[in-house]
């Protein structure tokens, strides 16, 4: 009925699209997306998302993580810096730092790092790779 135009173009910006990885999936590599990401499965690599990221509570990242805006219930290890609000459910780990310009923090939840708040957070250009390496059999496992 009414539309709120502020919110509709920071959508169109962000991309405006929708992506899933389902409980069960195993992804190794980094992922960049410009549309909101809802992870499930388990990722071993970086994330970048300019949309929001939601990491269901199965979810599992090996990796560092740069997005708009978090919802976490799963399990992370590497640096997270969301450049808005970053929420940690209650069943949400993180083993790394993180940057957020707000946070929500559920009771239960568990952060094993360093967290900084922040007005304006610059790139995260500044964070390390996950360096991937082949083994036999094909499988990969970060450093």
């Amino acid at each position: 009925m009414f539309a709120n135009r502020k919110n509709e173009k920071q959508l169109e910006q962000r991309g405006g699209t929708f992506n899933l990885i389902a409980s069960g999936t195993e992804i190794i590599g980094n992922i960049n997306t410009s549309g909101d990401l809802r992870i499930d499965g388990q990722i071993t690599g970086n994330i970048t998302c300019t949309a929001k990221l939601v990491i269901g509570e199965n979810g599992v990242i090996k990796g560092n993580i740069d997005c708009h805006s978090g919802e976490i219930s799963g399990t992370i290890q590497g640096q997270v810096v969301a450049s808005e609000i970053l929420q940690l459910n209650h069943s949400a780990t993180i083993r790394g730092d993180i940057q957020a310009m707000r946070f929500i923090v559920e009771d239960g939840a568990s952060i094993n790092g360093r967290c900084t708040t922040s007005k304006s957070l610059e790139s995260v250009s500044h964070l390390p790779e996950v360096k991937l390496i082949a083994y036999e059999k094909s499988q990969t496992v970060a450093e």
